[in-house]
């Protein structure tokens, strides 16, 4: 997969460094379901939209990942996945470094049951499905205050314009 972004401290809270800790893989995922919706994760606790996906664990290979955690955040199946980019994470404010593999994933079921962790349960974390454009509407306007949050919500809205202006094509 292509590296469309690099998003560090500079870009997301105008000041310099960089980390250079071991970087984490996530997995995640632009999920569309039967109806053309876009699932979108919301964090009651923080007021935050973003797209569903995580870590990537030990013994795990991104796909896996990816489908385990489409599973546990939006209880849908994986059923078609076709690998977008790549954005990469530089948080020195965090001395953390994380590379984000994003997948188009088509799911055909139903969603089933959650599963989240205690972290999201606490974060009042859920699954909403809107059409694509509120989704990256809700994902891209808010202006977070928090840094953690403003990373998040510049990595989700890299992948978004590129899976937008790629399907403009």
């Amino acid at each position: 997969m292509k590296i469309i972004a690099t998003i560090t401290d500079r870009d997301v809270l105008g000041t310099e460094g960089l980390s250079h800790t071991r970087p984490r893989h996530a997995a995640r995922g632009i999920v569309i379901n039967q109806q053309g919706l876009m699932a979108v994760m919301y964090m009651g606790k923080f007021d935050l939209y973003c797209l569903p996906g995580g870590g990537v664990e030990g013994g795990e290979n991104v796909r896996a990942a990816l489908k385990r955690e489409i599973m546990e955040e939006t209880g849908c199946s994986c059923d078609y996945v076709e690998p977008l980019a790549i954005v990469e994470e530089n948080r020195f404010c965090h001395n953390f470094t994380q590379i984000n593999h994003y997948f188009l994933v088509k799911t055909l079921s139903a969603p089933g049951e959650t599963s989240l962790t205690y972290k999201e349960t606490q974060a009042d974390t859920h699954v909403m499905w809107f059409p694509p454009e509120k989704a990256r509407e809700l994902i891209s306007a808010a202006r977070h205050e928090q840094p953690q949050r403003r990373f998040i919500q510049a990595r989700d809205t890299a992948i978004l314009n590129h899976y937008f202006a790629k399907s403009d094509k």
